[in-house]
């Protein structure tokens, strides 16, 4: 017997607001059943495990252990980029080579890291 990834979980200290960001980012709505003040927000991935938000009292205090690596589906990897930054990611670091592979670091609102890797598409 095997098991299977249920949710990718998020600590924050509000869980709305940042199930609504990546929401954005992966294209799949905040079901209706959720509200702001919520104390858990979950979103169905498209193509994925679901996304859970948890809200937690502590600020996060150090880099995370795991993360989430997003791979753009219908755009370059430079594009996508800088659309997660318009909808409020920031850089943390770029890892991009001049030959159209590596990564970038971004954070989300709540300082979360997650990775943008290259676009099969934009190679």
């Amino acid at each position: 017997m095997t098991s299977f990834i249920r949710n990718v979980s998020f600590d924050c200290s509000d869980p709305y607001s940042l199930a609504q960001f990546w929401s954005e980012v992966i294209g799949s709505a905040v079901p209706p059943e959720y509200t702001p003040g919520a104390a858990e927000v979950a979103i169905e991935a498209p193509d994925g495990p679901r996304l859970y938000f948890q809200s937690v009292p502590e600020a996060k205090t150090v880099k995370n252990r795991v993360h989430v690596c997003l791979q753009p589906g219908d755009r370059d990897r430079d594009a996508e980029v800088d659309r997660l930054l318009a909808l409020g990611a920031r850089v943390s670091s770029d890892h991009r080579t001049p030959d159209g592979a590596g990564w970038v670091v971004l954070l989300d609102p709540a300082d979360n890291e997650f990775c943008m890797t290259f676009s099969t598409a934009g190679r």
